[in-house]
């Protein structure tokens, strides 16, 4: 299977678009490390992996979306100034991929194309 290009996930998620290509390849290669050939459909292999790399660059701080901008400004829903007013967005943990809309999608797919391990 070939593996998505930065352009493709530009096309798809237009938050991006103004992210580096080098920068966006890089989370597409994160992304092929961890989606690999034992899912069942190509075509959801592949939007797999543009929803993981979607998510790594939001998480990153890259983009156009609300997520990115909290994501890059450390977390952080809301600040102030005067009298200082910090409220942070609670995390399931550093990378958990119910932190972004991406990620939701991603663990969708996930669950339709990766079997289940049993552990006896």
């Amino acid at each position: 299977m070939d593996s998505p290009t930065p352009a493709e996930l530009k096309a798809r998620f237009p938050g991006f678009a103004a992210v580096a290509d080098a920068v966006v390849q890089t989370a597409l290669d994160e992304a092929a490390l961890q989606v690999g050939g034992d899912w069942a459909s190509q075509a959801d292999l592949r939007l797999g992996r543009l929803l993981l790399a979607a998510h790594v660059l939001t998480l990153d701080g890259q983009g156009s979306g609300a997520e990115a901008a909290t994501a890059a400004a450390g977390g952080f829903r809301r600040m102030r100034s005067g009298a200082l007013e910090l409220e942070r967005i609670a995390e399931a943990g550093p990378g958990a991929l119910d932190s972004t809309g991406y990620g939701r999608r991603f663990l969708e797919l996930m669950r339709r194309n990766v079997p289940a391990v049993t552990v006896v």
